[in-house]
């Protein structure tokens, strides 16, 4: 008898064991996010790219449910910052910001290993155009003073650059090769940098985003005269397009949340599925509307597609234009 209760102890045993077993295998260890996210930002703080990283971040923690800390890693001209997300483990913990060009800066800067492999797509999430300003000093109330006080003076007409390479340096290019002229280049760390510098006299003309500008022209320390963007900004209503101005072009630059290359597919989905909420939020929107970030969302399918064609699009404007080192 005794024999037989043993043996039927030892079964229910290993059944149990058996059965735990199976329950192990069919339970995700972890599910993501269980711990804090670092976020790179590969510039200063205060300029486009942080504050509408910060913005983001915010409403990301609410659902995410998990907290972002924004670590701002700022010098040549976003390069370190990126070269440290490209080289970061790709375990959804540490993501970063990313803007049109950079997938590109190893046919700019020397040294740098880093391409559109390196990253991994995740959204799309604004859409920003660019406010010329000028200093108070220099007279110019308008793109067609600019115009013409860079053409009789090139030399002494410095364009001040959030970082060399980046959009700004873009849309420099563009308004040259457009009104025939040529600008001396300022590169600084950020678009906050260069108005900075705008507004105490030390450079003629910058091309900060909407929502680095905004501070500077409601405190009458520089002078807007045109914005990039197809039409005029609503919040800066008094301030005429590029193209009004006389000059047939506009220029933006989106902004994007990308990983290391290797980034798993499950976490891409459930930081897009974050995303979506985020930019469907009307208290975001509207915070991101005043914070002069245009809030724009693009699902990672379509991102993933319009990155490899955005990469070749300024692969091909770089090499077009002898730029590369």
């Amino acid at each position: 008898m005794k024999k037989i209760v043993s043996l039927a102890l030892a079964f229910l045993m290993v059944s149990s064991l058996v059965f735990a077993s199976g329950a192990e295998e069919q339970k995700p260890v972890s599910s993501y996010p269980n711990k804090t996210i670092q976020m790179i930002v590969p510039y200063g703080a205060g300029g486009g790219a942080d504050i509408s990283v910060r913005l983001l971040t915010k409403y990301l923690e609410q659902e995410l449910g998990q907290k972002f800390i924004v670590q701002n890693v700022s010098g040549g001209s976003g390069t370190i910052g990126f070269t440290q997300l490209a080289n970061a483990k790709a375990d959804g913990y540490t993501l970063g910001y990313f803007s049109s060009t950079q997938t590109n800066d190893a046919l700019l800067f020397e040294g740098i290993k880093y391409d559109n492999t390196s990253f991994t797509p995740i959204s799309l999430f604004s859409n920003d155009p660019h406010i010329v300003v000028v200093s108070k000093a220099s007279g110019i109330t308008n793109m067609k003073q600019l115009i013409e006080a860079a053409k009789k003076n090139p030399a002494g007409m410095t364009f001040g650059l959030g970082g060399a390479w980046t959009s700004h340096d873009f849309l420099r290019m563009s308004l040259e090769e457009k009104a025939g002229v040529t600008f001396k280049r300022m590169v600084f760390q950020s678009g906050a940098a260069a108005i900075t510098a705008v507004a105490g006299g030390n450079c003629t003309v910058a091309v900060p985003f909407v929502s680095e500008a905004l501070a500077q022209i409601e405190a009458g320390n520089v002078v807007p005269i045109a914005i990039s963007s197809a039409t005029r900004f609503e919040l800066t209503p008094s301030i005429p397009t590029i193209k009004e101005s006389g000059y047939d072009f506009e220029h933006t630059m989106w902004r994007a949340l990308v990983g290391p290359a290797g980034l798993s597919a499950d976490v891409v989905a459930t930081i897009d599925v974050a995303m979506a909420k985020v930019l469907s939020n009307p208290q975001y929107l509207a915070e991101a509307l005043n914070a002069g970030t245009f809030a724009e969302y693009m699902n990672n399918a379509d991102f993933s597609k319009y990155y490899e064609e955005n990469h070749k699009f300024y692969q091909k404007l770089i090499m077009d234009s002898n730029l590369s080192k």
